[in-house]
């Protein structure tokens, strides 16, 4: 069965860099692909939203087809929708989408939008939110692992996030690279109640050991692993900094009631600090 990737397009002044991220990471896949681009509504009379939608729908399949150039076949649309978020979820639960990626032209001061966070609570499948940046020659992919717990949902996503790691990497040509950060509180650093030397020392061999096994589980050529320690959310996005990598894969796990208001999500804290393409594994809630 072929995959179905949703691409949610946001072209400006004829920038077609998210449409060709799009391109090189689908086009081995053979997919079924969407490319769709919002509008607002509006609330002036004067304005002709369906000749907008019309103007939109030539231009976006004149950009379409000069970046494809008909190598696949690409379903354009336009849609008139104030809220991104909840028609894609809508749209991935009628059609069974295996992939959302979102690309845009993004300001140096922000790069992740409420719209990516929305998207990354609502819809059910890996969202892959590319940056305003193109790959670098010597490009290697991060793949950012959780062995702090064991239970299964855990497991599935560490799974997951090999098996797409290993995907873009052979659709890329990229090498891949683990990391995983031993969690320390912050405030147990900011008081000096622990170093991270220490904790590292201390937790480090054990750590390198699960990571070891759990390469060994998957067929993949080479993996670089790397072992760090301290708040996750910092020490994420200062390995993928410190490799230059190109894309992040890093897994989303739903925390219901009182859990999400105290704990919050390890990815949503970490993309804060990514400058970089991310793609967001998901699993249903705990």
């Amino acid at each position: 069965m072929k995959e179905h990737v949703l691409v949610i397009a946001y072209i400006e002044e004829n920038d077609l860099l998210s449409l060709q991220k799009a391109r090189d990471i689908t086009l081995s896949m053979d997919p079924t692909l969407d490319v769709v681009q919002f509008i607002k509504p509006s609330d002036d009379p004067q304005v002709d939203q369906q000749k907008q939608v019309e103007e939109l729908k030539n231009a976006l399949s004149a950009n379409v087809d000069k970046v494809f150039e008909g190598a696949v076949q690409v379903n354009t649309n336009v849609v008139i929708s104030d809220n991104i978020a909840d028609w894609v979820a809508e749209y991935c639960e009628k059609t069974a989408v295996d992939l959302v990626i979102k690309a845009g032209h993004r300001s140096e001061s922000l790069f992740h939008t409420p719209c990516d966070f929305k998207l990354m609570r609502q819809i059910p499948c890996p969202i892959l939110i590319a940056s305003h940046k193109k790959w670098k020659t010597k490009a290697n992919i991060l793949m950012a692992i959780d062995l702090s717990r064991e239970d299964e949902i855990h497991q599935q996503l560490n799974t997951s996030i090999m098996n797409w790691g290993d995907k873009l990497s052979q659709i890329t040509h990229n090498p891949l690279h683990a990391v995983y950060s031993i969690p320390i509180a912050k405030p147990l650093l900011e008081f000096d109640v622990v170093e991270k030397d220490a904790v590292l020392h201390k937790k480090g061999p054990e750590a390198k050991e699960k990571m070891t096994n759990l390469l060994a589980k998957y067929d993949i050529d080479s993996v670089t692993s790397h072992i760090v320690a301290g708040p996750p959310d910092k020490t994420i996005s200062h390995e993928a900094n410190a490799l230059k990598s190109d894309l992040v894969v890093i897994g989303y796990v739903d925390h219901d009631g009182l859990g999400k208001l105290f704990a919050g999500n390890t990815a949503e804290k970490v993309l804060h600090f990514l400058r970089t393409d991310c793609l967001i594994i998901k699993l249903p809630s705990e």
